[in-house]
C-alpha cells in the first residue's frame, strides 16, 4: 500500500507543476490547438489590457491556421450578414452567405476566380494573402464579448475570409489593426501596428486574437484579378474590314440614335485599336440577367470571315455613369475559347475616357480632302470661261477622272 501511495504523491506533483506551467505560460507560449484542448472554456475575467508588443513579448504558433494555408486549394471571402444570438447553445451564430469572391488552385498550379467565370487571379496578390496568414503568430487572445468585438472592428460589416484545404477548413473573421498603446506627451493617434485582430469562427468558442501579420483582402473583386481584358493587337494582327461607332437615343435632349462608320485604315481606327491593346479593367462584376441594362454607345469591329458564315466581330458596349461599365463579346473561331467564355458571363468597368473619345466620335464629320493648287487654278478657269459644250465636257470628264493636267490644258485652250 506504501508503495501506491509514493505513485499516487508523484503522479499528484508532476499534474500540478503541468497545470502551474499552463496557466503561467498561456496562449502565448502555446498552440491555440494545445490552448483549447487545456482549457474546455473561455475564462470569462480575460483581462483586455493593452498587449504587450516590446520586441521580447512572447509569440504563440498557430499550427493549424499555417498547415492548412500552406496547403490550400480554395478561398472564399464573404461578409458576414448578421449575428443572432442561440438559445440553446449560449453563442453568436453567423450566417454564412454566397461568397463574394472565390478562387481555386488548379492542377497547373494556378489560382483563378471561380466566382468571376475563371478570370486569372494576381498570382502575388494570393500568394501574399496566404503567405501573411501562413506566417502569423498569435500575440494576444481577447475575450469574446460584445463590447470588444465592436471595439476591435469585427461587427456584421467585417469581411470572413475562409481557406480550405485537404486537412481541413479555417474561417476567420477579420476586424481592424491593432494600435501601439499611447505614449505619454506624445502629439497625434497611436500608430497602427504591424498585425490584425480576427475572430476564428471555425474554432471551438470563436475566440478572438490578435495575429502579427497584416491579413489585407481587396476592396473590391477586381482587385484580386489580373487587370488586362484583352490585347486586341496581339490576339487579332490582321487589319479590321470594318468598324462602325452607335450611340443611343437621349430623349432628355432630343437626340436620336446614330450610327457612324469610319475608315478601317484612318487614324481614328488606328487609335482606337491601340486603346484596346491592352484594355484594362478597373473592377470585375457578374453580368445581370435584367433587361434594364443599356449602352450609351457601342463600338463594333469586323474582320474578314476565316471561313463560310464564321462571322469574325468584336462589341463593346459602354454604359453610362462616371465610372461606366462595359460589356465586350467576342464572335467567332479566331478568338481563344477561354477569354471568349469569360467575357460573356462578365462587365467591366473601364475608364470614362473612352466612351466619351467613343461618343465624340460619332458627332465628328471628316473635311473633305483639300485639292491641289493645279485643281483649284482648273476649277477657277472653267468657272471664268464660258465653254463650249464640247469643250466643257472634256473639262468634266478630265475633272471627273481626277486628271489635273488635262483640266488645266482644257481651261487654256478656251481662252485662246
Amino acid at each position: 500500500m506504501s508503495g501506491f501511495n509514493r505513485w499516487g504523491w508523484s503522479l499528484a506533483a508532476v499534474a500540478s507543476l503541468l497545470a502551474a506551467g499552463v496557466l503561467t505560460l498561456g496562449p502565448r507560449a502555446l498552440g491555440m490547438d494545445e490552448w483549447q484542448a487545456l482549457l474546455v472554456r473561455e475564462d470569462e475575467g480575460l483581462s483586455e489590457s493593452t498587449v504587450d508588443t516590446s520586441p521580447n513579448s512572447a509569440l504563440g504558433t498557430l499550427p493549424l491556421i499555417s498547415r492548412i494555408t500552406r496547403q490550400a486549394r480554395e478561398i472564399r471571402i464573404e461578409h458576414a450578414d448578421s449575428h443572432t444570438q442561440s438559445q440553446g447553445q449560449g453563442q453568436d451564430q453567423h450566417l454564412r452567405q454566397p461568397a463574394w469572391l472565390s478562387l481555386s488552385h488548379d492542377a497547373q498550379g494556378h489560382w483563378k476566380i471561380t466566382s468571376l467565370a475563371d478570370w486569372p487571379a494576381r498570382q502575388d496578390k494570393v500568394t501574399a494573402l496566404l503567405g501573411a496568414l501562413a506566417e502569423a503568430q498569435l500575440r494576444e487572445r481577447k475575450p469574446s464579448t460584445d463590447k470588444t468585438l465592436a471595439a476591435l472592428g469585427l461587427n456584421d460589416s467585417a469581411p470572413i475570409l475562409t481557406v480550405a484545404s485537404a486537412s481541413g477548413e479555417i474561417r476567420l473573421q477579420l476586424g481592424d489593426k491593432p494600435s501601439a498603446a499611447p505614449v505619454a506627451h506624445s502629439a497625434g493617434a497611436a500608430k497602427a501596428l504591424p498585425g490584425r485582430y480576427v475572430r476564428w469562427l471555425s474554432s471551438e468558442d470563436a475566440p478572438v486574437l490578435e495575429l502579427s501579420r497584416d491579413i489585407g483582402l481587396p476592396d473590391w473583386r477586381g482587385g484580386m484579378a489580373t487587370s488586362q481584358v484583352i490585347d486586341l493587337a496581339t490576339l487579332r494582327p490582321l487589319a479590321v474590314s470594318r468598324m462602325e461607332i452607335s450611340m443611343a437615343a437621349q430623349a432628355a435632349i432630343g437626340m436620336a440614335a446614330m450610327t457612324r462608320g469610319l475608315a478601317p485604315d484612318s487614324a481614328v481606327a488606328d487609335h482606337l485599336v491601340a486603346a484596346l491593346s491592352p484594355l484594362k479593367q478597373n473592377d470585375l462584376r457578374l453580368r445581370s440577367d435584367s433587361d434594364d441594362w443599356q449602352a450609351a454607345v457601342t463600338l463594333r469591329l469586323h474582320w474578314p470571315q476565316l471561313q463560310d458564315h464564321d462571322q469574325q466581330q468584336l462589341t463593346l458596349a459602354i454604359e453610362a455613369g462616371s465610372k461606366p461599365w462595359a460589356r465586350l463579346t467576342l464572335v467567332g473561331s479566331g478568338w481563344p475559347v477561354p477569354l471568349a467564355k469569360r467575357l460573356r458571363a462578365v462587365e467591366i468597368q473601364v475608364n470614362g475616357a473612352l466612351r466619351e473619345q467613343l461618343i465624340a466620335l460619332v458627332a465628328v464629320v471628316e473635311p473633305p480632302a483639300p485639292l491641289s493648287e493645279v485643281a483649284i487654278a482648273a476649277a477657277l478657269g472653267v468657272v471664268t470661261a464660258i465653254p463650249s459644250a464640247s469643250t466643257s465636257s472634256s473639262v468634266a470628264d478630265a475633272i471627273m477622272m481626277n486628271d489635273e493636267s488635262g483640266a488645266l490644258k482644257g481651261a487654256v485652250k478656251r481662252e485662246e
